[in-house]
C-alpha cells in the first residue's frame, strides 16, 4: 500500500522539481496532482484568463517538468484532482471549466494515472440554491455521463467526491451532492450502468464528512466497494481547513476501522496542502516529513 499527498503546498513553496524531490525525501511513494491548481478558478473569467487557462505551451511545459520529476524521483501519480467550478448560475464559467476537465482526463493518460477526482455539480449556496434536488441529479447524471467516451478512451476512472453547501447567513453547512452515501452509490451505479463498464468510483473526502457530522466508518460501510480514492485531512468541524490529521476533531480510530472493514488496498492520500502552507519555505520539507509519518501510521494500522 502506497502513501501520497496533494502537491500544491510543496510545489508552491519549492517549485515542481524541488517539491517532488522533497516529497520523495519525506517518504511518499506517490502524489495527488492538483490540476485544480494548474487550472485555477476565477469568479470572473475574462478573455485574458481564458487564454491563460488554455495556453498549450504552458500546459506542456508544466507536464514536461512533472514527467522529469517522476523520472528523477520514482514517484507515481496516484490520482489527479480536476478543476472544481460548476456554477449553474454562470454557464460561461461552467463551460470553460468543463473544457479544462476534458483536458485533465487526457493529461491523466499522458502521466499514466488512472484516477481523476471531479466534484459534482452543485450550487454551493444553501441559502440561495439555484437547483432543486431533482435538477441537481439530472445535471449531474447528464454531465458525468457525457465524460464516458473520454474516460473509456483514456482508461481513467472518474471519482466523484462528496460535497457540502453553506448558508453564509447562518454560517451552517448542509449536505450537498453525493454527501449522502446512498445517493452517491446510486449515482455511481447508474453511471457505470450507462457506461457498460466501470468508469466511475467514489472519492471519500474525510474533511467534508467532518463538516457535516458524518462518521467515516459508517460512510465507508455505506459506499462499499465503490470507494476508489481518499482525501484525508482534518478540521475543526466547521471550515474546510485541510490541515493535518490529529489537529482537528476527526475520530481517526473510526477512520481506520472503516478502512479495515472495507479491506481497503488503495493509496492513503493526504489532502493537506493548507497545512504545508502554514510554514516558511525552509520548514516545508519538515512539514512533509510529518505528513508522511502520519500517512505511514495509517498504513501500518491497516496491515
Amino acid at each position: 500500500m502506497k502513501i501520497s499527498t496533494s502537491t500544491f503546498g510543496a510545489f508552491n513553496a519549492l517549485g515542481i522539481k524541488g517539491g517532488m524531490h522533497a516529497l520523495k525525501a519525506a517518504g511518499f511513494d506517490a502524489i495527488d496532482l492538483g490540476l485544480d491548481a494548474l487550472f485555477p478558478h476565477k469568479d470572473t473569467m475574462d478573455d485574458e484568463y481564458v487564454a491563460y487557462l488554455f495556453d498549450e505551451n504552458r500546459i506542456h511545459k508544466t507536464m514536461d517538468e512533472i514527467r522529469q520529476g517522476i523520472s528523477e524521483t520514482g514517484l507515481i501519480i496516484g490520482q489527479v484532482h480536476a478543476p472544481a467550478a460548476y456554477v449553474p448560475k454562470h454557464p460561461k464559467e461552467t463551460e470553460i471549466i468543463r473544457r479544462a476537465v476534458d483536458i485533465s482526463i487526457a493529461l491523466c493518460a499522458e502521466l499514466d494515472c488512472h484516477h481523476i477526482v471531479v466534484h459534482p455539480i452543485l450550487d454551493g449556496s444553501a441559502r440561495y440554491p439555484s437547483l432543486t434536488k431533482a435538477d441537481e441529479q439530472r445535471e449531474n447524471i447528464a454531465y458525468f455521463s457525457s465524460l464516458i467516451p473520454l474516460l473509456k478512451k483514456h482508461r481513467v476512472i472518474c471519482c466523484i467526491e462528496n460535497a457540502y453547501t453553506i448558508d453564509w447567513g447562518t454560517k451552517k453547512s448542509y449536505i450537498g451532492a453525493c454527501a449522502d452515501m446512498q445517493e452517491a452509490a446510486a449515482y455511481i451505479d447508474e453511471l457505470n450502468a450507462l457506461a457498460g463498464e466501470k468508469c466511475f468510483g467514489f472519492c471519500m473526502d474525510i474533511g467534508h464528512l467532518l463538516i457535516l457530522g458524518i462518521d467515516p466508518c459508517n460512510a465507508m460501510e455505506e459506499i462499499g466497494d465503490r470507494l476508489e480514492v481518499l482525501h484525508v485531512h482534518d478540521n475543526g468541524g466547521y471550515l474546510d481547513d485541510h490541515t493535518a490529521p490529529f489537529l482537528g476533531v476527526c475520530n481517526w480510530d473510526r477512520f481506520i476501522k472503516g478502512l479495515r472493514a472495507r479491506h481497503y488496498q488503495g493509496i492513503i492520500n493526504l489532502e493537506t496542502s493548507s497545512f504545508v502552507q502554514l510554514f516558511p519555505k525552509e520548514l516545508v520539507p519538515a512539514s512533509l516529513q510529518m505528513l508522511a509519518a502520519t500517512a505511514s501510521y495509517f498504513r501500518d494500522k491497516l496491515r
